[in-house]
């Protein structure tokens, strides 16, 4: 009797993250002692220096100006934060207009003066980048928190524009209170690159995770419950027709597809798409995956019947091909998504409008058409989508009970399973909504099935595996069923890439109760974040 031992289906995701040119530094301190190569299409967009005219003083810190040679620094001294927002800040504004998805590149000199945190000493120092309109900063290009050393250095970040904006128009807001801290501060610059250029071109701070290291105690562990939980003996008795076993008989097993949902979303309008790009899409789709979100086709507000015209109708096409092409294939398929938390901007007026009541009409019949449309091929679904607010939720507007009630009405309209899905790995959300989901599966009349972890991962968020299966073990009491639902990585260090995915893969697998690993998409060429991606755009 042998064990079926399952392939390294890690390495099928490792393989295809394609190598480029990078400039990667070590981050011992988190800064660089030099400002590294730019390439030359790179402008400058900020005055040289930092203002002369020290900022006033707020509640969370003040500013001071010290003398350093033939010039001057500032001293950032915060001595608290707050709750929401942040006071001791200073901008910069600049002329030149930034597009959105256009490649920009931040660099702060500085160093951490002192953190004045007693259990944790040799915590970084941490700032909040924010470039936006000189009005509101409303109008987000970038919102980043960074991590600060000891030692005086270049922090720098290579990020891509999340919004346009509009020439002599633009900002960049550095915040320091964060956290009690003090830091020097002596330059700051923003780069901003031409239309069209790669950011993998760029360096990027080398970030790490606790675990990477190949003999990291999680490993054997993890190992040990995947032998468990994701493999089985098989037993082969080769017969002839008689009944008669036949002795040394030649035999080749191969599995066809995993039980477990290894996934990704995949893009409807590329179905019927004849460009080699949309042909190599489904090839590579069908070879690495074992699971399929068709997006963004059951997202509220984005399905066909809530279009018009000759769109409409290509993307109820699209949609009943996407469906029809998985179901052959025999994948199996998630639903994104029936309802959504946070209220939307068509959320919102209806509520500016005083008509809230349109939008539970809004998602019951958005519900009613997703289930109708996939009661067949979809048996699981996103039921709830950020449950907790970012400004305002469905509960703002409702009441506390309000998803109680929406899941219940979804109980007698599917028999799919039914998932709560939010972002949980900043420590206060994960909190927040793991009071949530405690009061919601002891009082509601219908339980959820599972919690989906969205897992959208940069490398200033990263978790290392002990805090990641921390997570899951914290949540896996509460349902029946785990699923990471979102993941990708914005992260141009291909190295770094490809080790968090093998060990966060690795680590999911291991759980018992995770069901699926879903990629929130796999090239470039239809990301909403490129650089998160498994295969660039070429």
């Amino acid at each position: 009797m042998n064990k079926l031992f399952l392939p390294t289906w890690w390495e099928l995701f490792v393989a295809i993250v394609i190598l480029s040119s990078l400039f990667v530094l070590h981050a011992d301190n988190c800064t660089a002692q030099s400002l590294p190569y730019l390439p030359d299409e790179l402008t400058q967009v900020l005055e040289e220096g930092l203002p002369t005219a020290v900022p006033k003083a707020v509640e969370t810190g003040h500013f001071e100006k010290l003398p350093a040679g033939n010039s001057f620094v500032w001293l950032a001294d915060s001595t608290g934060n707050l709750k929401k927002g942040n006071k001791l800040a200073f901008s910069k504004t600049f002329d030149a207009s930034l597009l959105e998805d256009e490649v920009g590149f931040v660099a702060i000199r500085c160093r951490l003066v002192h953190a004045t945190i007693d259990s944790e000493v040799n915590r970084p120092g941490r700032v909040l980048i924010h470039i936006g309109d000189r009005d509101t900063l409303r109008q987000t290009a970038l919102y980043h928190k960074g991590t600060i050393g000891r030692e005086w250095g270049w922090y720098f970040h290579p990020f891509r524009a999340a919004t346009s904006l509009l020439k002599n128009t633009g900002k960049i807001r550095i915040s320091f209170d964060l956290q009690p801290q003090r830091i020097e501060i002596e330059d700051v610059r923003l780069y901003l690159a031409p239309p069209g250029f790669d950011m993998a071109r760029l360096p990027m701070i080398e970030a790490g995770y606790q675990g990477r290291e190949p003999d990291a105690p999680w490993r054997k562990k993890a190992a040990a419950r995947i032998e468990k939980y994701r493999m089985s003996p098989l037993v082969v008795r080769v017969c002839d027709t008689h009944g008669n076993a036949i002795q040394q008989a030649d035999v080749r097993i191969r599995m066809r597809r995993h039980a477990f949902g290894f996934g990704s979303t995949f893009h409807v309008r590329l179905i019927e798409d004849t460009s080699s790009d949309a042909i190599r899409y489904r090839q590579t789709f069908e070879e690495l995956f074992e699971a399929l979100v068709p997006v963004p086709a059951l997202i509220p507000q984005h399905t066909p019947d809530a279009k018009q015209g000759n769109y409409a109708n290509q993307l109820l096409s699209d949609l009943t091909n996407t469906l029809k092409w998985a179901h052959d294939r025999r994948l199996p398929m998630r639903g994104h998504t029936l309802v959504w938390g946070n209220l939307q901007p068509w959320s919102n007026a209806f509520v500016a409008a005083n008509k809230p009541k349109q939008i539970l009409s809004s998602i019951r019949e958005h519900e009613k058409y997703v289930l109708d449309k996939t009661k067949d091929v979809i048996h699981e679904w996103d039921a709830i989508n950020h449950p907790i607010r970012f400004q305002k939720d469905l509960r703002d507007i409702f009441g506390d009970s309000i998803y109680s009630e929406l899941l219940a009405e979804q109980r007698t309209m599917t028999s799919a399973k039914l998932i709560i899905n939010e972002a949980l790995f900043d420590n206060d959300r994960e909190e927040r909504f793991f009071q949530f989901m405690k009061k919601f599966q002891n009082q509601s009349p219908s339980k959820a099935d599972g919690i989906g972890f969205q897992s959208h991962f940069s490398t200033n968020n990263l978790r290392g595996m002990e805090d990641l299966w921390r997570r899951y073990e914290r949540f896996a009491p509460l349902v029946d069923r785990l699923v990471v639902t979102e993941y990708d990585f914005v992260c141009n260090d291909d190295k770094l890439h490809a080790d968090y995915l093998r060990d966060i893969l690795t680590l999911s697998f291991s759980h018992p109760k995770m069901t699926g690993f879903i990629n929130w998409g796999f090239w470039a060429g239809y990301h909403w974040k490129p650089e998160g991606t498994l295969i660039r755009k070429d």
